[in-house]
């Protein structure tokens, strides 16, 4: 049989991952420990949840909290099914990486951590069309760990936490439980706009270390209140004005604009780590990118509740959309929102031009032609208060017996359109 390069291509590619799985992955030993100590003065989120409970039952549900975790010991860790048509099995997996958009899963091999070559689509819920054909020159302690775990230690690659923490944002607490003194702890809320920045793009730009030698990809050492261009190179430099952001003047400004620029792809399909190179799979095999709305963007953690959401609503959703029956509520004064626990403003805050934008440009055409928008600010929600399922039917029915109709919902016997 005749076959085109393309094809042969492929086909020795397949054959190279397979035997390098075969060598290196089934005949594996125990995994060795991967954790701690950390670095010095970390105590955990754990610590934290102590005094502030609260916060941290909101923390618990997020992404962030959810980055890496142990599949050996938590079996929901694992979101995909079918381990058929992935050359790997489910016994293979010590830890999953990412709950939200895609996740990723870790294997130990030659005393080391890597992650395996296929991505499940937790949007989709299937397998990404695409292998890693690199994994093996990755080892995750050096690529991922310092923004996948908190109070990572360079010296012995260890960390305090698995995943994103409390002192990510606020600093080792050793010293701040001992003395519970708000002086020994770091508020980002009380630091100049520009730190409390540094505390995100720590890991939402990229660069190299310059305290350990350039070896990896985030600031290594970095804590919060730091002047991050202490610990960070420049990036890679691309023509000005090529990337959207990039203007040429290899400042802090030009980071900022990176992070405010990749910031505005909050709500894209495509907007994902540009470490490892993978996009959320959100639009489909033809990767085109778009912008979520908001029932699409409440369908990424509950899809099986948006592909019938119908019948789940009795509507259809350009009738009543996810926050026009779950809408965001406020915090008890009335004016902040926190997106921990659904409590989200989807519409900004708005940006001032100036910080995408050079002042001198008199219009906005360049970036209009290479495809710059600004759609990711969401209107304001209407209510600002708690709503019952009751209120949100009266806001657009209110002559309805929303008690009748609500029982009869969960016998599934109300007629459609109610």
């Amino acid at each position: 049989m005749n076959r085109t390069p393309r094809q042969s291509f492929l086909i020795v590619s397949l054959c190279l991952l397979f035997a390098g799985l075969g060598s290196g992955l089934f005949g594996m030993s125990d995994a060795i420990a991967f954790g701690g100590p950390g670095a010095k003065g970390f105590v955990t989120s754990e610590r934290c949840e102590e005094c502030h409970d609260e916060i941290y039952n909101q923390w618990i549900l997020t992404p962030h909290a959810n980055m890496l975790r142990d599949a050996k010991k938590n079996r929901k860790a694992v979101a995909a099914l079918d381990f058929s048509r992935v050359p790997f099995k489910r016994k293979d997996i010590n830890w999953s990486i990412g709950s939200h958009w895609v996740q990723k899963y870790l294997t130990h091999i030659d005393n080391d951590y890597f992650v395996l070559p296929k991505v499940w689509n937790l949007v989709g819920d299937d397998w990404e069309p695409y292998s890693m054909f690199n994994w093996k020159e990755k080892p995750y302690t050096i690529w991922c760990d310092g923004c996948h775990t908190t109070g990572f230690d360079p010296d012995n690659k260890t960390f305090a936490e698995p995943s994103i923490g409390c002192e990510s944002c606020h600093g080792p607490g050793e010293k701040h439980i001992k003395s519970q003194s708000a002086a020994d702890i770091v508020n980002p809320a009380k630091l100049p706009k520009e730190r409390a920045d540094m505390i995100c793009e720590q890991c939402h730009t990229d660069g190299k270390d310059t305290k350990v030698g350039g070896q990896f990809p985030f600031p290594a050492n970095f804590r919060p209140g730091d002047n991050i261009d202490d610990f960070y190179t420049n990036f890679f430099a691309p023509k000005p004005k090529s990337n959207r952001w990039y203007w040429g003047t290899m400042d802090y400004l030009e980071r900022h604009r990176m992070f405010m620029f990749w910031q505005s792809k909050f709500y894209s399909t495509v907007r994902a780590c540009d470490v490892c190179g993978f996009d959320r799979g959100a639009s489909g095999p033809a990767k085109v990118e778009r912008y979520l709305s908001r029932d699409e963007y409440c369908g990424t953690c509950h899809q099986k509740i948006l592909k019938i959401s119908k019948l789940h609503s009795r509507h259809d959703l350009a009738e009543a959309g996810c926050i026009d029956c779950h809408p965001a509520s406020s915090t008890k004064d009335g004016k902040r929102y926190s997106i921990h626990d659904h409590k989200f403003d989807f519409s900004g805050p708005e940006l001032e031009c100036s910080e995408c934008h050079d002042l001198k440009d008199k219009t906005d055409k360049y970036f209009r032609k290479q495809g710059y928008r600004h759609e990711f600010h969401f209107s304001r929600p209407k209510s600002n208060g708690p709503m019952t399922m009751e209120d949100a039917c009266k806001k657009c029915h209110p002559d309805m017996d929303t008690e009748k109709t609500l029982s009869e919902w969960k016998n599934a016997s109300a007629p459609a359109g109610h």
